[in-house]
């Protein structure tokens, strides 16, 4: 997306990809919004240094997201929850000439307004399930330098607590899990 130290990015779903997102946008010097119903998620997102940490129940999320950016939305949005709500918040959320990409997959269809979101707003939208090769280098730059990517791993197990780290991962309260296979 090009995210660089002049912009501020509306990232959807603080669960261990959401919470990438975060590291990410801090390493590149943008200000990460981020919106998330999980308590403990919201906790570690202003623990990565979030300028603003929204709950999605909160029926003034996009109120607050344009008052956060002076009325004028945000940068770029990248939604990391994987619903159509999310979908729909960070294309309302996104200023003109913004991107916004879908990382998180969803299972319903968004029902995006042509005109209005597309043609009278020139947002770009980007799908994207993973990172290609050739954004590897910059991705093994910011996990080599980043100060923040301790605080992205919250749990490390070995290999035969496996169960456990499902069980933990269903609890929505982590971060990354890290199995050591040979302990």
């Amino acid at each position: 997306m090009g995210l660089n130290g002049s912009d501020t990015v509306l990232i959807t779903g603080a669960g261990p990809v959401g919470l990438g997102g975060i590291v990410n946008a801090r390493f590149r010097g943008a200000r990460p919004i981020v919106v998330e119903s999980v308590p403990w998620r919201r906790e570690r997102a202003k623990q990565l240094g979030a300028q603003c940490v929204i709950d999605p129940g909160d029926d003034s999320a996009l109120s607050q997201i344009v008052e956060v950016t002076e009325d004028k939305g945000v940068d770029c949005a990248v939604d990391c929850a994987g619903t159509v709500s999310a979908q729909r918040l960070c294309i309302d959320a996104t200023r003109r000439k913004g991107k916004v990409a879908f990382v998180g997959q969803c299972h319903e269809d968004l029902r995006i307004k042509i005109t209005p979101d597309l043609l009278w707003k020139g947002i770009s939208l980007i799908g994207v399930w993973h990172y290609n090769l050739a954004d590897y280098p910059r991705v093994m730059k910011v996990i080599q330098e980043s100060p923040l990517i301790d605080s992205l791993i919250s749990h490390v197990l070995p290999i035969s607590k496996i169960q456990e780290a499902f069980e933990l991962s269903a609890s929505q309260e982590t971060a990354k899990i890290i199995l050591k296979p040979w302990e």
